[in-house]
């Protein structure tokens, strides 16, 4: 039984009350991978910290160093699958040892990895086409020229094109859990992703949103209540310490595992929506 999954289509405040007590119940469990997830992805950071630069903006964009970003983010995505696969089986009521967890995250990993290379092929086209036809617009004199009829068409034009990419990423955010727990293909689990969200866009958009914005809400406390200089990547940074940078580690793994949560949950109450939908169909 999905004791802590939705049974039936549920709005937003409940789906974030679940997502906290499915939290709750794995907090204990997947505190450890959260936080070995987290040193990884803050490894440039603190070596940035350490020696005073930033190695990744000097080095040049095809220098094979860029490797072990790659490295990285594989790492963290079977650690972050290993966090979503142990909260998945807390609200089955099954338990399985953490050595399972990380197992089963590392047999994913790779094709989590190539179905997001795919999804940031997909965008790249999107973006391609959008800047062609922005070309195309600008060359009969429609954006940027100086009077009403360019501007808001060049209003129009940036908009749509960051509306559109935020719309096709979003169809995308379900990839990891339909491919690590659902256990889908790839190209499966890309179709059922579109399929699940296309119709429900603005309330995946809005509760996958959440934590990050409580993420950056508590950052900006800690910056400018407590007077802590922890860096945000969206303000101009000030050198900060190797101190604050661990604070900044430790906060993002108290976050990371609501993400997780938040993801199993809502793909749950997407999937009854689905099929509520199908069955009102056939009546």
């Amino acid at each position: 039984m999905d004791t802590m999954l939705p049974s039936q289509p549920e709005s937003y405040r409940p789906l974030i009350n679940r997502s906290f007590r499915l939290y709750r119940a794995s907090f204990s469990k997947v505190i450890w991978p959260a936080l070995i997830l987290s040193i990884v992805i803050f490894i440039p950071r603190l070596i940035s910290v350490i020696v005073g630069q930033d190695i990744l903006a000097t080095l040049p964009a095809f220098s094979p160093y860029r490797l072990w970003q790659i490295l990285i983010n594989l790492v963290a995505l079977m650690l972050f699958i290993a966090i979503m696969w142990h909260m998945y089986c807390e609200a089955r009521g099954l338990h399985e040892p953490l050595v399972e967890d990380i197992g089963k995250g590392i047999r994913k990993a790779v094709s989590v990895f190539i179905a997001t290379i795919i999804q940031s092929a997909i965008l790249f086209g999107i973006a391609a086409i959008m800047l062609g036809i922005q070309i195309l617009l600008h060359q009969y004199n429609l954006l940027f020229a100086n009077n009403w009829v360019g501007i808001i068409a060049t209003s129009i034009a940036f908009i749509g094109q960051f509306v559109l990419l935020l719309y096709v990423s979003v169809l995308f955010i379900f990839l990891v859990p339909l491919i690590a727990i659902e256990d889908k293909g790839i190209l499966v689990a890309l179709e059922r992703s579109v399929l699940l969200a296309w119709n429900h866009w603005w309330r995946v958009f809005s509760v996958q949103l959440t934590p990050w914005i409580s993420y950056i809400i508590l950052l900006f406390l800690i910056r400018f209540g407590l007077g802590i200089n922890i860096h945000i990547f969206f303000l101009q940074d000030v050198p900060h310490t190797i101190w604050t940078s661990l604070l900044h580690l430790l906060i993002f793994a108290l976050f990371i595992p609501w993400v997780a949560a938040l993801l199993l949950v809502q793909i749950k109450d997407l999937e009854l929506r689905h099929e509520l939908a199908r069955h009102e169909q056939k009546a």
